[in-house]
């Protein structure tokens, strides 16, 4: 049964193409993932479906009795509601009336609560009550908090527990898992697929997506078209789709060259010329400038010299650190290695950040110490977020005011790079201020891919990206040669980047895991059912036999990491001084090589023995 249809619907904003003439039909049951690049227009689209905005042209028609629930993209500012009475207004007047009676009752105010306890009574909404209850322990939401306390994540909780309880006909929903938790987006899936009504919604969390919907709605340039399938079907064909076009496009390219060299060889040789032809070039140059660009491929600008970076990027031993009397690490071991890509995923308020922080010595462990290579150069994406001046050009903000960067070692001009990253010459010229979240979001990373670094920390880095984007960089960070830090909460991210995953359990315990997110539910879930701890993989949580070692054996394992350190450093000076050509005009060149091959050899043997002795062998 049809309960929206759009027929020849069109919208723009200025000179901008949102919807181009669009026909589709939404029925009772669908559960449709809206698919697009960011500034496409999805959130427009939701919000014509709510009723919030009108097309220029065509008919929307929404069936008789349709109820609409719309959950935007940003939550609300500025609400110093409790939970209770928000979620409650979502039921209309019995909703605010049992508000009233909650707010009565808490205040300890008798007669005003006897005086709406009647009322309630005489319409019959005591069920009200238990519904609301019902859902703000589903969404684990205390009743008398206040929504301008919470952070972010917890906010979209209350307000998606406010739209289901309405238990509309179609849901809509703007980007639900922003800033939450994996937990809670699981909870969230969960909810969903026993949503009985039905549902749109945008998402950049493939997984999400993946666990949800049986159809989707690609937006495309002002076009829509439908798949009526899940979201691993829909890839496939879009991607035939794509290839088909791009066949398309390099015949059209070969016919428009054609036409440019007709029309410049007609100026020059008649007065008359055949306007037809020349209408039709200009309308294929149009379409041309309207052809999708595909995602560019760009390197991160990594050190040009990786002999010089330490192969122990941090060695942490049992640091603990607590603010006031809330513990969040405890007695955590770490070893991070050159090139290593590590995830780092927990519930929000259990010290993702934090850790980060203790690492690139921001804060003090209370206890334990933190070793740190000498040569980290790092680049870190939660620095970027605050750097964003909303009156400066997005070129002069990734470029520094020039018109060339440098990017691995080849001089490019910063709109060219921009380009990589589907951003458009006037795009590029354009005050930040004119940009989407996702937009500023690619932006910063932009920013980020282009300086030099061995070190790359991003903290929450796929918020508000489009899926083509979220594949664009996933690219760029496998083939990042330096080491990585990530802290995300999208389980097909993780799953496709990083060699292990650090999860923050909760009560300060921190667990290393082979793999993605995915291979640390697998080795968790054998955990569990062996009701042991001892089946962690070696590699991702050695343990430690040190009644192995004599005592000899133990103070060298303690003291070979500083010796380590020491050497490599000694090898980056004499690495340094022989890369300049004049250098070997000095008589002591030779011996310099000499020692620098000497050095290297007996680092390879402390290497060795540290592998042997951290072994427990």
């Amino acid at each position: 049964m049809p309960l929206i249809t759009l027929d020849n619907i069109s919208l723009r904003f200025s000179e901008k193409v949102i919807l181009d003439q669009i026909n589709a039909t939404i029925h009772k049951g669908d559960k449709i993932g809206l698919i697009g690049r960011n500034g496409e227009g999805k959130s427009t689209f939701l919000k014509l479906l709510a009723n919030l905005i009108t097309a220029d042209d065509g008919d929307l028609k929404v069936q008789n009795s349709t109820t609409i629930s719309y959950l935007e993209q940003q939550p609300p500012e500025g609400n110093d509601g409790t939970l209770f009475n928000i979620v409650a207004h979502g039921l209309g007047e019995a909703g605010e009336l049992i508000a009233k009676y909650h707010d009565s009752l808490k205040d300890g105010n008798i007669l005003k609560s006897s005086q709406l306890q009647e009322q309630i009574e005489n319409k019959d909404l005591w069920h009200y009550m238990h519904k609301i209850e019902t859902i703000l322990n589903r969404f684990k939401l205390k009743p008398d908090a206040q929504l301008s306390t919470l952070s972010g994540g917890w906010k979209r909780r209350v307000m998606l527990a406010k739209a289901i309880i309405q238990e509309p006909d179609i849901l809509l929903l703007d980007e639900p898992t922003n800033h939450m938790d994996i937990t809670a987006i699981l909870d969230l899936e969960k909810i969903l697929k026993d949503f009985h009504g039905t549902l749109l919604l945008i998402s950049h969390d493939r997984s999400f997506i993946n666990g949800i919907v049986n159809k989707i709605f690609d937006l495309d340039r002002g076009k829509l078209s439908m798949f009526d399938c899940g979201y691993k079907a829909y890839l496939k064909r879009k991607e035939n789709l794509l290839n088909s076009e791009e066949l398309e496009n390099a015949r059209f390219n070969k016919k428009l060259a054609q036409e440019e060299a007709w029309i410049r060889q007609g100026i020059k040789a008649r007065r008359t010329r055949n306007e037809g032809r020349v209408r039709a070039l200009e309308a294929m140059r149009k379409k041309f400038i309207n052809q999708r660009k595909r995602q560019g491929s760009v390197k991160i600008h990594s050190l040009e010299d990786e002999k010089r970076v330490s192969k122990i990027v941090f060695e942490v031993k049992n640091i603990s650190y607590s603010i006031n009397e809330l513990e969040l690490v405890k007695q955590f071991s770490l070893l991070v290695l050159k090139g290593e890509k590590i995830g780092i995923i927990g519930g929000n308020g259990s010290g993702k950040s934090t850790l980060i922080k203790l690492l690139l010595d921001e804060l003090k462990p209370n206890k334990g110490n933190i070793r740190r290579s000498k040569t980290i150069q790092l680049a870190y994406f939660d620095q970027m977020r605050e750097s964003l001046d909303p009156n400066l050009k997005a070129m002069d903000f990734v470029s520094g005011g020039k018109d060339y960067i440098d990017i691995n070692g080849k001089s490019k001009h910063v709109i060219g790079y921009l380009r990589q990253f589907l951003f458009t010459g006037k795009q590029a010229m354009a005050p930040i201020k004119m940009f989407s979240g996702g937009e500023k979001n690619r932006l910063m990373l932009a920013k980020i891919l282009s300086q030099p670094a061995n070190l790359l920390v991003l903290d929450e880095p796929t918020n508000d990206l489009d899926v083509e984007t979220l594949e664009l960089l996933e690219e760029m960070l496998v083939d990042y040669a330096g080491t990585l830090i990530l802290i995300s909460h999208d389980r097909t991210f993780l799953n496709n980047i990083v060699s292990s995953t650090i999860v923050m359990e909760g009560s300060a315990i921190i667990e290393q895991y082979n793999g993605g997110y995915d291979d640390y539910i697998l080795q968790k879930n054998r955990i569990n059912k062996s009701k042991s701890t001892s089946t962690l993989d070696a590699k991702s949580k050695p343990k430690k036999s040190s009644q192995k070692l004599s005592y000899n054996d133990q103070q060298l394992l303690k003291s070979l990491p500083k010796k380590i350190e020491d050497l490599e450093y000694e090898i980056s000076i004499a690495q340094k001084l022989l890369s300049d050509p004049g250098f070997y005009q000095n008589p002591d060149a030779k011996n310099l090589t000499i020692q620098l091959s000497s050095i290297e050899k007996e680092l390879e043997l402390l290497y060795d023995k540290w592998s042997e002795l951290d072994s427990g062998k």
